[in-house]
């Protein structure tokens, strides 16, 4: 019993790191697009930075963690991290290509109607990994294991 417990222990925080994890990109996204000092292109360059950095973490973070998960839950959190990559590389294309001041107000906006859609389905997959009937299936799972 004292293994089921610990693992969902566990469980809960790897969650809870998780949802932190995805919270990073897309609060990084919307900052990076709500500069009002569209002439600091030193500000500018950082918030592209903070994007790259909390993408990579995320990614780098995701490997490990997703053995706590369910299948239905890792499709959506790599469906997440897929797109928000991808929505990065075509905002910043934009913003070289058409500058900063043009592309700012897409970024906000397409990272909100693009991302945020992603994001709730994944918090709501994150839900459902503590849930009782998961919580019983890992029960399941470790009795199993344990040969209980």
């Amino acid at each position: 019993m004292r293994a089921i417990e610990n693992a969902y222990t566990g469980r809960r925080r790897v969650v809870a790191e998780m949802r932190e994890l995805l919270a990073r990109p897309y609060r990084a996204l919307i900052s990076w697009g709500s500069l009002y000092d569209v002439s600091d292109e030193e500000e500018q360059e950082r918030r592209k930075e903070q994007v790259s950095r909390s993408l990579a973490d995320l990614s780098n973070q995701y490997l490990p963690r997703s053995m706590w998960f369910e299948q239905e839950t890792r499709k959506k959190v790599e469906a997440f991290m897929e797109r928000a990559g991808q929505l990065f590389e075509e905002l910043a294309r934009d913003v070289q290509t058409r500058g900063y001041a043009r592309a700012r107000a897409d970024i906000a906006r397409r990272v909100t109607r693009e991302l945020g859609p992603l994001r709730r389905e994944v918090e709501a997959g994150l839900g459902a990994e503590l849930a009782g009937s998961v919580e019983s299936r890992w029960r399941e799972r470790l009795r199993r294991f344990s040969g209980r």
